[in-house]
Protein backbone atom coordinates (compact mmCIF):
# COMPACT_ATOMS: atom_id res chain seq x y z
CA UNK A 1 0.00 0.00 0.00
CA UNK A 2 2.83 2.40 0.80
CA UNK A 3 4.27 1.88 -2.67
CA UNK A 4 0.95 2.95 -4.23
CA UNK A 5 0.87 6.16 -2.15
CA UNK A 6 4.45 6.96 -3.19
CA UNK A 7 3.63 6.41 -6.84
CA UNK A 8 0.52 8.55 -6.53
CA UNK A 9 2.50 11.41 -4.98
CA UNK A 10 5.09 11.07 -7.74
CA UNK A 11 2.35 11.15 -10.37
CA UNK A 12 0.84 14.29 -8.85
CA UNK A 13 4.27 15.95 -8.77
CA UNK A 14 4.81 15.04 -12.43
CA UNK A 15 1.44 16.56 -13.39
CA UNK A 16 2.19 19.70 -11.40
CA UNK A 17 5.63 20.09 -12.99
CA UNK A 18 4.22 19.53 -16.51
CA UNK A 19 1.56 22.17 -15.90
CA UNK A 20 4.21 24.65 -14.73
CA UNK A 21 6.31 24.02 -17.83
CA UNK A 22 3.32 24.51 -20.12
CA UNK A 23 2.30 27.72 -18.33
CA UNK A 24 5.66 29.43 -18.87
CA UNK A 25 5.64 32.14 -21.50
CA UNK A 26 8.77 33.40 -23.30
CA UNK A 27 7.39 36.94 -23.14
CA UNK A 28 7.09 36.87 -19.36
CA UNK A 29 10.18 38.24 -17.58
CA UNK A 30 11.80 35.97 -14.99
CA UNK A 31 11.04 36.82 -11.37
CA UNK A 32 13.99 38.42 -9.62
CA UNK A 33 12.74 38.10 -6.04
CA UNK A 34 13.25 35.31 -3.55
CA UNK A 35 9.49 34.86 -3.13
CA UNK A 36 8.18 31.27 -3.06
CA UNK A 37 7.34 29.90 -6.48
CA UNK A 38 3.74 28.69 -6.81
CA UNK A 39 2.62 25.94 -9.16
CA UNK A 40 -1.10 26.07 -10.00
CA UNK A 41 -3.01 22.79 -9.84
CA UNK A 42 -6.49 21.74 -10.87
CA UNK A 43 -7.89 21.32 -7.34
CA UNK A 44 -6.29 17.97 -6.57
CA UNK A 45 -7.86 16.30 -3.53
CA UNK A 46 -5.41 14.84 -1.01
CA UNK A 47 -5.71 13.54 2.56
CA UNK A 48 -3.64 13.99 5.71
CA UNK A 49 -1.45 10.89 5.92
CA UNK A 50 0.06 11.38 9.41
CA UNK A 51 -1.59 11.53 12.84
CA UNK A 52 -2.21 15.23 12.28
CA UNK A 53 -1.04 18.18 10.19
CA UNK A 54 -0.98 21.86 11.09
CA UNK A 55 -2.73 24.14 8.63
CA UNK A 56 -0.67 27.34 8.66
CA UNK A 57 -1.19 30.93 7.56
CA UNK A 58 2.06 30.97 5.54
CA UNK A 59 4.22 28.16 4.07
CA UNK A 60 6.72 27.81 6.93
CA UNK A 61 6.88 26.13 10.33
CA UNK A 62 7.05 29.42 12.22
CA UNK A 63 3.78 30.68 10.76
CA UNK A 64 0.56 30.92 12.76
CA UNK A 65 -1.39 27.63 13.05
CA UNK A 66 -4.93 28.13 11.74
CA UNK A 67 -6.15 24.58 12.46
CA UNK A 68 -4.92 21.09 13.26
CA UNK A 69 -6.14 18.56 10.69
CA UNK A 70 -6.62 14.93 11.77
CA UNK A 71 -5.37 11.94 9.80
CA UNK A 72 -7.72 11.24 6.87
CA UNK A 73 -8.93 14.84 6.55
CA UNK A 74 -9.51 15.68 2.87
CA UNK A 75 -8.08 18.92 1.50
CA UNK A 76 -8.26 20.53 -1.94
CA UNK A 77 -4.77 21.45 -3.12
CA UNK A 78 -4.89 24.83 -4.85
CA UNK A 79 -1.18 25.11 -5.62
CA UNK A 80 2.25 23.85 -4.65
CA UNK A 81 4.70 26.41 -3.19
CA UNK A 82 8.17 26.86 -1.67
CA UNK A 83 10.02 24.50 -3.97
CA UNK A 84 7.34 21.82 -3.69
CA UNK A 85 7.59 21.46 0.08
CA UNK A 86 4.24 23.08 0.91
CA UNK A 87 0.74 22.85 -0.49
CA UNK A 88 -1.72 25.76 -0.49
CA UNK A 89 -4.92 23.97 0.52
CA UNK A 90 -8.56 24.62 1.25
CA UNK A 91 -10.80 22.73 3.68
CA UNK A 92 -14.47 23.24 4.47
CA UNK A 93 -13.66 26.01 6.95
CA UNK A 94 -10.09 27.15 6.32
CA UNK A 95 -7.54 28.01 3.65
CA UNK A 96 -3.82 27.84 4.37
CA UNK A 97 -0.64 25.83 3.94
CA UNK A 98 0.30 22.24 4.86
CA UNK A 99 3.67 20.55 4.46
CA UNK A 100 3.31 18.38 1.34
CA UNK A 101 5.13 15.54 3.10
CA UNK A 102 2.11 15.17 5.41
CA UNK A 103 -0.33 14.60 2.54
CA UNK A 104 -1.06 11.70 0.18
CA UNK A 105 -3.33 11.18 -2.81
CA UNK A 106 -6.99 10.67 -1.92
Amino acid sequence: MKKIATLSAAAITAVLMTGAANAASPSTPAASTNAPVAVQTADVTMVVSHGYAHLRKDPNTKSQILATLKKGTKVDVLEKVSGGKWAHVKTDKFEGYVALSLLKAA
